[in-house]
């Protein structure tokens, strides 16, 4: 821990690690929102560095949106462990950040969105064929940690083989410990860079040849900015949509009349997606002071860091009625959550994290509308930058 500045009022000090939340309660989203309803609008952590966490609606919204008093180039939380790469497009803004992020657009909308859903949807069938007999799976390492990450490989062009040593590096978002971490960082980048060489000699008409092969404000991109922006990709490809899946199977395994009514009437889950996402936002974005800030009376000084929970946003009651229920009756838009994040650094692969959510609730309960949690063998979960499901056994009768 570090010592309190002294600026920050000794009753908004709370001693909260963003990578033990579940220590409040093992449901983590349950857990924050613990945390939110007994908390002021904005809190101080004096864990892994020190940092401000927001924990209201309105307050997020104003650090998401507002680049010009918080910046994502700055200090970040954790705080990186020195020799690290900054992560690419997201430790990066103005005209740069842009320039970094036009190189990923064009992979994750239009026709390369459709085209990778598409491959994604005849992979959830096989998937969930491939276990449905059995009456059980671990949805975590049985069906989430494949799907997204295979249309991330498909994306990338990286080995189908390749998927299960990813899956594990990814979990680099969840690592407390920053010799662990940059340990793991270390891999994925040596990873990275034997691919980079590749498509640099042999460019094709996928994203890393392209980041590989691009520019950026009129000059080539150097190495680290090639391998970082890489890093990014393969982080955010790898985790965010599994464990937000991990989450959603959790909510409908125990919530039988929401799940009876996705089934009864199917065109609900594309109609009503966005409110099912922000009810289970999993990730923890940083961003730094650029300036003195007050928000709601609190000062915030130029160069403190902010560990922006996204999930608050949508367990907010001051925000959202009844925010804990998914209520198909709720017209909650992209533009009205903060799930995906707001602003010029909202998440590059919203769409198709959307679009993956859409396919895998169809394909999954139009072959097994009835399932529920194995009592003996509770989710397991994790918080970090990204709260993730690590183990969801679920059973069903055959």
């Amino acid at each position: 821990m570090v010592d309190i500045p002294s600026h920050v009022p000794p009753e908004l000090v709370a001693d909260v690690d963003i990578y033990d939340i579940q220590s409040i309660d093992p449901d983590i989203h349950v857990a924050w929102k613990k945390l939110q309803d007994n908390s002021a609008s904005l809190i101080y952590s004096p864990r892994n560095g020190g940092h401000w966490i927001p924990m209201r609606a309105h307050v997020i919204e104003r650090v998401l949106s507002d680049n010009k008093a918080f910046i994502s180039g700055g200090a970040w939380v954790p705080p990186n462990p020195p020799g690290a790469l900054p992560l690419i497009p997201i430790q990066s803004d103005g005209d740069l950040h842009r320039a970094y992020r036009s190189l990923i657009m064009p992979y994750v909308i239009g026709k390369p969105l459709k085209s990778a859903i598409d491959s994604a949807r005849k992979l959830a069938v096989e998937l969930i064929e491939g276990f449905q007999g059995r009456g059980h799976c671990d949805f975590a390492t049985d069906f989430a940690q494949h799907l997204p990450i295979q249309i991330f490989l498909d994306i990338v062009e990286l080995p189908a083989g390749d998927r299960i040593f990813l899956s594990e590096l990814a979990e680099v978002v969840r690592m407390p410990d920053p010799e662990v971490r940059m340990e793991a960082y270390g891999k994925m980048n040596a990873y990275i860079a034997e691919h980079v060489d590749r498509r640099i000699a042999n460019p094709g008409d996928d994203m890393i040849s392209r980041i590989a092969n691009g520019q950026v404000l009129g000059r080539p991109m150097t190495r680290d900015e090639i391998i970082g922006e890489c890093a990014q990709v393969l982080v955010g490809g790898l985790d965010t949509v599994a464990s937000m899946m991990g989450f959603i199977a959790a909510h409908l395994a125990v919530n039988v009349p929401l799940r009876q009514r996705l089934c009864a009437e199917p065109e609900l889950i594309e109609k009503r997606v966005d409110e099912i996402i922000r009810r289970f936002g999993v990730a923890g974005p940083a961003r730094q002071a650029a300036m003195d800030v007050e928000l709601d009376g609190i000062q915030v000084k130029a160069g403190d860091p902010v560990f922006v929970a996204t999930a608050l946003h949508g367990l907010d009651d001051q925000r959202w009625t009844n925010s804990m229920v998914v209520d198909l009756d709720r017209s909650a838009t992209g533009t009205d959550f903060q799930t995906f994040g707001s602003g010029p650094h909202r998440c590059p692969g919203a769409a198709l994290a959307r679009s993956e959510i859409i396919l895998f609730l169809e394909e999954w309960l139009k072959r097994i509308p009835d399932f529920s949690l194995v009592p003996e063998k509770p989710m397991v979960a994790a918080s970090g930058s990204v709260t993730g499901v690590l183990s969801l056994p679920l059973q069903w009768t055959v």
